[in-house]
């Protein structure tokens, strides 16, 4: 057998053996859930793809005393018959080897006498509805962390410091420190406006990027509540500091070389805006949901290019999937869905109440860069990389600010207490400027477009059993 799977094996022995004479209250619960799934990308020449994908969680908590909890959950992720993870039917079960630990932490309550608890292990770290920290856990191996997390609650107030260990000796290329960490406070108090106020500052201290020594800031707030029987949402954040930016990406390469290298150092100015507000009618028929949305979040532009700048908001450890569309187009924290000229979405949401056990949501997104592609926002951008823009522009249809709209549909049945089978389906209305941005490569943008401005389809059907 494979020696990860010896190791998961040792671990969870190891756990039940010292925790069964000392603990008096040991629990185990899990997860199993199988997904199919089709997906038909932008490129004309490709066909639909294929694929089942597993995830398998066994969890063990031990509350060892009064003050202390210890928590472990193996995980084993792949794809059917992909023998990259060794799943296939060539391969004994005794070669498995994609268990894992997945978390792994002990909680001590009251730490050294103190009003604080803290939370020390690999751990999932979710604040606010997953916005700049969350678990992505749509993707089946999901986000967690090396972290320390120091909790402070009293009252209607909670005060959390999170140090995060994101990346130990990474990129050699950067110099000899190449780690990459966050320092997260966040502060939050409950009643205010009709609900939950909070505050961020996070700093990012990333040794691991092209350049070396790059320390960066996040703050902003969020607020979160009911009034006048409405639900509402509003958050800001804004980044600021010194980072290096890996311009290889197309046009940016060209534009940034006109006023400073790859590896110089650049100002970080970037922002993001967020407001929802929305409604649900309980007496009408279907109890119908329906909520109004707007993110944006900032590009890079001309002014950016020459003043050395990256303009373009980074999402850290967010759960895109729940906020830029079911499909995926924009998941990467950096801006790189959009070629670093930021996302505007503006959505309307809404869930119906079939029966007692079935709910049908449908979501629609428009999305649009926030850099202004038609005007002088992006004129140096184009201009410095003439070539392949003017092929773009001679397209048909040209390029515009607009990179598609996305219709997703989810239909939820709670087949029992523990299982409940998803089905969904999305569609994606491809634009010359989505097509171009992340098009396949080739000389000129027009070729590129061309050969990506397909619609997609996707189309997944999932069991998600828990106990």
């Amino acid at each position: 057998m494979k020696k990860n799977y010896f190791l998961a094996i040792a671990v969870t022995a190891l756990m039940l053996a010292s925790t069964v004479a000392q603990a008096a209250d040991i629990s185990f619960s899990g997860q199993f859930r199988p997904r199919f799934q089709i997906n038909e990308d932008a490129q004309d020449n490709t066909s639909a793809r294929e694929n089942f994908t597993t995830r398998i969680r066994l969890n063990a908590k031990a509350n060892v005393n009064a003050n202390t909890e210890v928590f472990i959950q193996l995980q084993s992720v792949g794809t059917w018959g992909n023998a990259t993870s060794e799943r296939t039917s060539a391969t004994a079960s005794d070669g498995e080897d994609s268990v894992g630990i997945h978390q792994g932490y002990a909680v001590f309550k009251n730490f050294f006498g103190q009003a604080v608890d803290a939370k020390i292990g690999r751990q999932e770290v979710v604040l606010d509805g997953h916005r700049l920290f969350g678990h992505t856990g749509w993707t089946d191996g999901a986000q967690t962390n090396d972290a320390i997390r120091l909790n402070h609650s009293a009252g209607n107030h909670t005060v959390n410091l999170i140090y995060i260990e994101a990346i130990e000796n990474g990129n050699e290329s950067v110099g000899n420190d190449r780690n990459s960490a966050l320092y997260v406070l966040r502060g939050a108090t409950q009643g205010v406006l009709g609900g939950d106020l909070a505050g961020y500052l996070v700093v990012a201290d990333d040794n691991n990027a092209r350049g070396g020594d790059n320390q960066w800031y996040t703050i902003g707030a969020r607020q979160k509540g009911k009034l006048a029987g409405l639900d509402y949402r509003v958050e800001y954040y804004h980044q600021w500091g010194d980072g290096a930016i890996d311009a290889t990406a197309a046009n940016f390469s060209a534009a940034y070389s006109t006023t400073a290298t790859q590896e110089g150092a650049y100002d970080r100015d970037a922002s993001m805006f967020g407001v929802r507000l929305g409604k649900t009618f309980k007496n009408a028929p279907l109890s119908p949901t329906i909520t109004l949305w707007f993110d944006s979040l900032s590009g890079t532009d001309d002014d950016n290019i020459s003043g050395n700048e990256m303009g373009t908001f980074n999402t850290l450890q967010d759960t895109g999937h729940k906020f830029y569309g079911f499909m995926d187009q924009y998941l990467n924290a950096n801006g790189t869905g959009s070629n670093y000229y930021g996302l505007q979405d503006f959505a309307v949401k809404t869930k119906f109440k079939l029966s007692d056990t079935n709910t049908l949501k449908m979501d629609f997104h428009n999305f649009t860069t926030q850099t202004d592609l038609n005007g002088n926002d992006s004129s140096s951008i184009r201009t410095n990389a003439a070539g392949a823009w003017t092929a773009a522009n001679g397209g048909t249809g040209g390029i515009s600010n607009s990179l598609g709209q996305e219709l997703d549909i989810i239909l939820v049945h709670k087949y029992d207490a523990g299982t409940k089978i998803v089905a969904g389906y999305g569609h994606y209305f491809t634009t010359l400027t989505h097509g171009y941005l992340n098009g396949s490569g080739g000389s000129t943008g027009e070729a590129v477009g061309r050969a990506a401005t397909d619609d997609q389809d996707w189309l997944f059907v999932m069991v998600d059993t828990k106990f």
